[in-house]
């Protein structure tokens, strides 16, 4: 079970980065229109953060397929809480931020 939840995050990940990549192409196109600096360009490093936390999440569900083999430091939560929930939260953070920056008008409306 935990396997498939493990499968599932991973999928949810990778869901995450397409759909900022679909950011990345209409926010440029805002921005275009209404002059904006590039702050899209942020989303490019959003997107790197997910996809280490994409691939740190696929190499722990490979230590849940056999958890005796698998070396100390990926079992280990301060290498997951490093390599996972940080770069994590660092690539939500900028999202969310720039999406403010682009689409704050619709809710001071």
């Amino acid at each position: 079970m935990t396997v498939l939840i493990a499968l599932l995050g991973s999928a949810g990940l990778a869901a995450l980065i397409y759909a900022v990549s679909f950011l990345v192409n209409v926010n440029q196109r805002i921005g275009a229109m209404t002059k904006m600096k590039p702050f899209y360009r942020w989303l490019y490093l959003a997107a790197l953060c997910l996809t280490v936390a994409f691939l740190i999440r696929l190499l722990r569900t490979s230590v849940f397929w056999a958890p005796q083999e698998a070396p100390p430091l990926l079992t280990s939560d301060l290498f997951y809480l490093a390599t996972y929930h940080v770069p994590l939260a660092v690539g939500m953070t900028i999202i969310l931020m720039v999406t403010i920056k682009y689409w704050g008008w619709l809710i001071k409306l």
